[in-house]
């Protein structure tokens, strides 16, 4: 049998839910080939900007084994990207991980922590001017809808992530099986990672 390879995902105080759910719900589909986690700063549980509480697995006072780590975006990223604790752990922790991610506005946590310098990323175009702040020659792509540098993923909006996360699973399995699982879920696969139909709605002035 497989080893499973281990899905992370950081949680902090008001993370985006979809951010988070979404890319969990699709790795979840085949879980003879993933296993999924949730872990935050002290393993005390933690509420989404949409109010459901999450109670995590895992502190960071446990080890992770290598895997795929997501990283959500939400109103709480404004706190998180600045929080010494989760910059420590994350510098530390995602060299070791086989595929690093982020959603939406999570992109200025891995900036922050110079995980994204001088490669492409995307995020969100409508937090674009904040997210853009962090990290040193990054080239933002304002019309991407996931963008892959080396092992590390960027995904645009909420939903995005979802599809950043079907084109991972496709990467490593194979893109029948990502299909297959776009299927199960009657979810419209947008599997072109230059196309975000979304971001023109941001860019208008």
């Amino acid at each position: 049998m497989a080893i499973r390879q281990t899905v992370t995902v950081l949680l902090f105080e008001q993370f985006e839910l979809l951010d988070a759910l979404g890319p969990l719900h699709m790795f979840g589909l085949l879980p003879e080939h993933y296993q999924l986690q949730i872990i935050t700063t002290d393993g005390k549980h933690v509420t989404s900007t949409q109010g459901v509480s999450l109670q995590p697995m895992l502190s960071f006072n446990d080890e992770i084994s290598a895997g795929i780590l997501i990283i959500p975006g939400g109103v709480g990223i404004r706190f998180a990207t600045h929080n010494k604790d989760i910059l420590k752990w994350l510098k530390k922790t995602a060299p070791q991980q086989h595929t690093v991610c982020s959603t939406s506005t999570g992109a200025a946590l891995l900036a922050n922590a110079g995980l994204l310098n001088n490669g492409k990323a995307t995020t969100t175009q409508k937090h674009l001017d904040w997210v853009s702040q962090f990290g040193n020659n990054i080239q933002w792509q304002t019309s991407a809808r996931w963008v892959r540098n080396n092992n590390i993923f960027t995904a645009s909006g909420c939903s995005a992530g979802i599809d950043m996360s079907l084109a991972i699973i496709g990467h490593q399995h194979g893109d029948a099986i990502a299909r297959r699982i776009a299927a199960d879920t009657e979810y419209l696969w947008l599997n072109d990672p230059n196309d975000d139909p979304f971001a023109p709605l941001h860019l208008v002035k």
